[in-house]
């Protein structure tokens, strides 16, 4: 399975444009770059999740998964980063985006993600997969998984809920509701401790209030570690050693997953201030996140079951997930489009009545 990841590294090496000089990139958390960043972790979590299903032996498999038990959780922490930074960005540039906030992300994505529940659950019937009532109900909020992303989008519910109510609750002050929604992601992560949940839930979650206050700063941040090379270098070679350092500790605390993770983020960050990825295939993958670490689960759970090379059934998922995303996407878009239209023709009718004459 490591010849994947090779062709993964390969196809980053081509599209990557390094700059030598004293000069950085500035645009470095750029939609575009942010995208091809995600493009490249959405496809280690596609490998990942095809690879837990299915049985690997020889040395190359025993590589590939050697190095994908130390990366573990870490391979969301930029989804959540740059979603927290993302909303704040938009919080701040954009006018009146928190009223809009509701319809437009909460329930929109709500929505998308309910349908390919239901989506699931008729695969199960139709594989006659054994789940209860009750866990098909938890589903549909993400607090259990039928294959349909579980944890991730519970913890993605949740945060845009506490954005929601916090920006709501601070309207004059961003730090102010930033502080707040950080209050409410450790107390769910609390929460989650005493009632035992898998440690995947919370060990990563607060990453989406890092994102945010990585907004509110980053012209500080990037004043202080792109002051010359020598800053950058030694900031991330330390980035570097804590990823490495801090990975013995993980099992230790719950603390130290967190500060583990944040090395990495670091190390990300300062790699792209040099470093300037552009491809479309990656970016198209780090746009339709949702939709991949959504359906994956379909043609995993139904590829796994042959008796084929490993190999095989690693190329028939991600060539499937990706017809499905495609699927999905062209589906949704044609919903939205409706529902646009179809609001504007009611819109015309009502002021064709009101300009009626008696």
């Amino acid at each position: 399975m490591i010849i994947f990841l090779i062709l993964l590294l390969i196809l980053v090496f081509l599209s990557s444009k390094p700059l030598f000089k004293k000069e950085f990139y500035n645009d470095y958390s750029s939609l575009e770059q942010t995208r091809n960043i995600n493009g490249i972790f959405i496809m280690l979590v596609l490998l990942s999740h095809t690879c837990a299903k299915l049985p690997l032996s020889g040395p190359l498999d025993e590589m590939y998964n050697s190095l994908r038990v130390f990366l573990g959780q870490f391979i969301v922490v930029p989804f959540l980063f740059y979603s927290g930074y993302g909303i704040m960005e938009s919080l701040t540039r954009k006018e009146n985006y928190i009223k809009q906030f509701p319809k437009k992300r909460f329930l929109t994505l709500f929505i998308q993600f309910s349908i390919i529940t239901l989506l699931y659950i008729i695969f199960h019937l139709c594989l006659k997969s054994e789940y209860s009532p009750i866990h098909i109900g938890l589903s549909f909020i993400g607090l259990t998984s039928i294959g349909n992303g579980g944890w991730y989008m519970f913890a993605t519910f949740a945060f845009y809920l506490f954005v929601i109510v916090c920006f709501n609750l601070f309207k004059k002050s961003k730090l102010l509701a930033t502080v707040c929604v950080s209050v409410c992601l450790v107390a769910l992560t609390v929460i989650e401790i005493i009632f035992e949940f898998p440690t995947y839930f919370y060990n990563t979650q607060l990453f989406f209030a890092v994102g945010m206050f990585y907004s509110l700063f980053k012209k500080t941040f990037d004043k202080f570690f792109m002051k010359n090379n020598v800053v950058w270098g030694i900031s991330l070679a330390a980035s570097v050693l804590g990823f490495t350092l801090f990975k013995t500790m993980v099992s230790k605390t719950v603390l130290a997953y967190p500060v583990w993770c944040g090395f990495g983020m670091l190390m990300i960050l300062f790699i792209t201030m040099k470093i300037k990825i552009q491809s479309k295939s990656l970016m198209w993958c780090g746009k339709n996140i949702f939709y991949i670490f959504t359906l994956q689960g379909i043609p995993q759970i139904l590829l796994s079951k042959l008796t084929v090379r490993n190999e095989i059934i690693c190329v028939a998922v991600i060539i499937s997930t990706f017809l499905l995303v495609v699927l999905a996407e062209y589906c949704f878009n044609r919903i939205e489009m409706f529902k646009r239209n179809g609001g504007k023709r009611i819109e015309r009718h009502n002021e064709e009545l009101r300009h009626r004459p008696l």
